[in-house]
């Protein structure tokens, strides 16, 4: 269940003498403005606008900006546009650019470690593969002899990738075939290998 929606938080709180419009009274009243923004589990993601409402000290009259006199307006979009918007209403956003350029991050230093295993394969090194049919299954190698690489292709597919962990505790088919590095290189290059797994 994701839990959103939208909040307020007092930024500013200013004074002006303005004649109120309840009770008459030239006293002051105080300017309140509020930052709007929109969260996801209570993290703030995005600022939505800034709204605000004015307050008599004498009879605790609030108004909003479209209720309140032309003077007291002006002095609201005074104080409105003199308030910043908090850096801290972008935090939602800025924690998804980290976990983006993480996921960048890692997603590259793992495409540079496959394409070192690849050319140097070991018995046991097992191949996260994509299979003809948009399938996905496992491949283990037994031995390598020169330029070949002799491997056993695990009995079941998955068709998610998520899947593949299950696969691990099933058995390889006791056919073994040999392919050459050249091969299995070309197939890294083209994603029909996901990843290798070394122990």
């Amino acid at each position: 269940m994701i839990i959103y929606g939208t909040r307020s938080k007092q930024l500013t709180k200013q004074a002006v003498t303005e004649k109120c419009t309840h009770c008459g009274s030239q006293n002051t009243i105080d300017i309140y403005v509020f930052q709007q923004y929109a969260h996801v589990f209570w993290i703030p993601f995005f600022p939505i606008r800034k709204i605000g409402i004015s307050q008599c000290d004498h009879c605790q009259q609030a108004l909003k900006q479209n209720e309140m006199p032309d003077g007291l307006r002006d002095s609201y979009n005074q104080v409105k546009a003199q308030t910043k918007i908090p850096i801290w209403t972008f935090s939602g956003i800025a924690l998804i650019a980290v976990i983006v350029a993480i996921g960048i991050i890692n997603g590259k230093k793992k495409d540079e470690r496959n394409a070192q295993l690849i050319l140097t394969p070991k018995a046991g090194d097992i191949f996260e593969i994509k299979t003809p049919d948009n399938n996905y299954s496992l491949v283990r190698v037994t031995s390598v002899n020169g330029d070949t690489v002799y491997i056993q292709q695990n009995e079941y597919q998955v068709d998610r990738t998520s899947g593949l962990d299950d696969l691990r505790k099933k058995d390889y088919s006791p056919e073994e075939y040999g392919i050459s590095k050249s091969v299995l290189k070309t197939m890294l290059e083209k994603g029909d290998i996901l990843d290798i797994e070394r122990k």
